[in-house]
């Protein structure tokens, strides 16, 4: 099973490689849009992978308050 951050990245280099082969060659005006779109759909991935690490570090920081409260009351 793929997780959801493997995904994202692997979904991020695949849309840089496209933007890449767009830049290489003559814009059109059809190009010039999906470059943008393509710009659009990283930014989306990327606060994606952002949102997951902020979660674990949340779960993380809650389970550390929730260990100190035990150990506190077990004193």
């Amino acid at each position: 099973m793929v997780s959801p951050e493997n995904r994202n990245y692997r979904e991020i280099e695949r849309l840089e490689n496209a933007l890449r082969e767009l830049r290489g060659s003559p814009s059109t005006a059809r190009e010039t849009e999906a470059i943008r779109e393509i710009g659009y759909e990283i930014a989306i991935a990327i606060r994606e992978v952002g949102a997951l690490l902020t979660n674990v570090g949340w779960e993380q920081s809650y389970a550390a308050d929730r260990l100190a409260r035990q150990e506190t009351d077990e004193s």
